[in-house]
């Protein structure tokens, strides 16, 4: 587990949890309000960022013991089978992208276990117990009703519960209970789209599900309960989106969107600041989404045994050895409990090909380049978006094993060696205890605001040059005074609207600025006048372009890790002066470079190569291999 802060979103996911505030959309209310818990109960003795990563392992500890019960309960007749249960949700568990998830502050823990809940619910609901059953049904649907407020992505394990809960365990359909919860789930979803649409079309599916029961149960009052009690269950589980409202009316310091009006809540829940896009056009060629989910897959069992991204004969073995394997175990867990088999099927169907289709990925960050536009690739890679589906693989496969093993008549708990691959081919590509992986990201934050002069405003150039910033400002209490601007983010009026109320500067809507392509690019050259006008600083990452800076100001310094501007804009694009001062928390070179095998989306690497941009100040001038890789890593030019 990570001892502190990662790169990407764990830093503003930390710094959300800690003030109780609003992280980006769709806000994740009731995954920031359990940080929060969390963190106000272990963070004195753990420290805030390490205690909020252990939830991530923890919840991803539990989401295994609950999938490890559902497997075992319906098949303590079978001989070994526990052992199955046990290899599978650990073979699960160690894949890659839930490694990764589950040492870090991420939703995507949180998210696994409740689907995990969600299916422990569905089962129970099919004990037969009259009474216990239609509390269980209720549970499931509560839950499924709840997944906006944890994420979106919980919805994806919906319809394996819907799978389980109406089918008993001697093969019968309930019809009526596959209506109520697919209501609940439509409904659920025209929540997170803010789409009264599909809220009414869920709401008319569930009461579909009552006029069935009038066979069974003709008077009214019992025939509509379970209808109106998930009604109520569902406006009690939507309440939980009003976090976001009453939290942004105290204006916390993470407060993305400032959703203190319905309106611009509706806007967070329904993430209307981003392009969401529909199902079709699709933004990539089918064959190359499917070939991006393949590479996904390649990755997730023997990482550490590839080139990075790139696979090797060894790793591509171990993956379809692996899928051989789920094979096996869906055959086998099909015929010792077939509606568990069943809903695991769905949940991995969903969890890859639903996904790829819902979602309407662009090409991904490290496929296709050649024939497809470098803007038409995802930021970063998107296979956390997989991980229901790589979970229900990983309990298949840890099952396959068990089952091969009993045919052979050997001793079942030898199945627990198939968790011991992803195990060996995972750990160095997981482990964020040691390396450079536990210090960069707050390291960099630190360089960051420690090479600001005082009171600057700094402009930053994404999210791995913002949120560890935030991280150190709202949790550690560092270098409050600077003010970290985050150019890609300028566009929303809502950040503008931050800024200039947090800050004090005004500034016109729109101006017209000499060099500006882009709206972001306009608004910080004018954020930048208003405070150079006040008296304030203009700094920016070295991790910014060149023409970029150009818009903000003159004069660049190269200070630390930052330039700082001496003079307003003049058009012109002269390179930085370079400034050996040594700057208080900015290590001391040279850095020590890492050789393991790194995760996907690890910027590590890219970051930690930003704070040898001091070396320029050693360097002779004049063309040279060295001085020409690090002007083009700093952006110099």
């Amino acid at each position: 587990m990570a001892p502190g802060v990662t790169f990407w979103d764990a830093g503003e996911f930390i710094a959300a949890a800690h003030v109780f505030g609003v992280p980006h959309p769709p806000g994740t209310p009731l995954f920031v309000a359990a940080g929060h818990v969390w963190i106000l109960i272990l963070g004195g003795a753990l420290g805030v960022a390490r205690a909020s990563n252990l939830l991530s392992a923890a919840c991803t500890a539990v989401a295994g013991g609950v999938t490890g019960w559902i497997i075992t309960r319906d098949t303590e007749h079978v001989p070994g089978a526990a052992w199955g249960g046990l290899s599978g949700v650990l073979c699960a568990g160690l894949a890659t992208s839930i490694w990764a998830n589950a040492t870090e502050t991420e939703v995507y823990a949180v998210s696994l276990l409740h689907v995990a809940l969600m299916l422990g619910c569905a089962l129970r609901a099919t004990d037969g117990r009259p009474g216990a059953d239609g509390r269980w049904l209720l549970c499931t649907a509560y839950l499924i009703a709840l997944a906006p407020a944890v994420h979106l992505s919980a919805l994806v394990g919906a319809p394996a519960a819907i799978l389980l809960a109406s089918r008993r365990k001697e093969g019968a359909w309930c019809v009526d209970r596959a209506l109520l919860l697919t209501g609940v789930l439509v409904a659920s979803a025209g929540i997170g789209r803010m789409s009264w649409t599909l809220v009414l079309l869920g709401a008319l599916l569930a009461g579909t599900s009552a006029m069935l029961r009038r066979r069974e149960l003709p008077r009214f009052p019992r025939s509509f309960s379970p209808v109106i009690g998930v009604i109520a269950l569902v406006a009690i589980a939507a309440s939980a989106l009003l976090i976001l409202l009453l939290r942004a009316r105290h204006d916390p310091a993470v407060n993305q969107g400032n959703p203190d009006t319905v309106a611009a809540l509706a806007d967070v829940v329904a993430r209307r600041q981003y392009d969401v896009a529909g199902l079709w056009p699709r933004q990539a060629p089918l064959w190359l989404q499917a070939v991006n989910i393949a590479q996904y897959v390649d990755w997730q069992f023997a990482f550490a045994w590839g080139r990075g991204i790139f696979t090797t004969p060894i790793r591509l073995c171990v993956a379809l050895f692996f899928l051989a394997l789920a094979v096996t175990g869906w055959r086998a867990l099909r015929r010792d409990a077939r509606h568990v088999a069943e809903a695991f099927g769905v949940l991995v169907l969903c969890g890859s090909l639903g996904v790829g289709v819902y979602l309407n990925f662009k090409a991904g960050a490290s496929i296709g380049y050649g024939f497809v536009p470098a803007e038409a690739h995802e930021a970063r890679e998107r296979d956390y978006f997989f991980v229901l589906a790589f979970w229900g693989w990983g309990v298949f496969a840890g099952y396959g094993a068990m089952e091969l093993l009993r045919r052979r008549k050997w001793p079942a708990w030898l199945a627990m060696g198939a968790a011991v691959v992803p195990l060996l081919g995972n750990w160095s590509a997981n482990d964020r205890a040691r390396g450079d992986q536990a210090w960069v990201p707050r390291q960099m934050a630190m360089a960051f605001l420690q090479s600001a002069p005082s009171n600057a405003m700094l402009f930053v150039a994404g999210d791995n040059d913002t949120y560890p910033l935030w991280y150190l400002q709202h949790v550690e209490g560092v270098r409050r005074d600077v003010t970290p601007v985050t150019m890609p983010l300028l566009p929303a009026a809502w950040y503008r609207a931050e800024i200039a109320r947090r800050t004090g500067l005004r500034w016109p809507d729109s101006a017209y600025v000499e060099g500006a392509r882009w709206s972001h690019e306009e608004q910080a050259a004018l954020i930048a006048r208003a405070a150079r006008a006040a008296g304030r600083p203009v700094a920016v990452s070295v991790a910014l372009g060149a023409r970029e800076r150009s818009l903000l100001g003159a004069a660049w310094r190269l200070h630390g890790v930052v330039y700082v501007s001496n003079a307003p804009p003049n058009g012109s694009r002269e390179p930085p002066t370079i400034d050996a001062a040594a700057v208080p928390g900015v290590p001391a070179l040279p850095l020590v470079r890492r050789l393991e095998s790194r995760l996907p989306d690890d910027v590590t690497g890219m970051m930690l190569g930003l704070l040898e941009c001091r070396r320029l100040a050693g360097l002779s001038e004049g063309p040279s291999a060295v001085r020409d890789s690090l002007e083009v890593r700093c952006n110099l030019r």
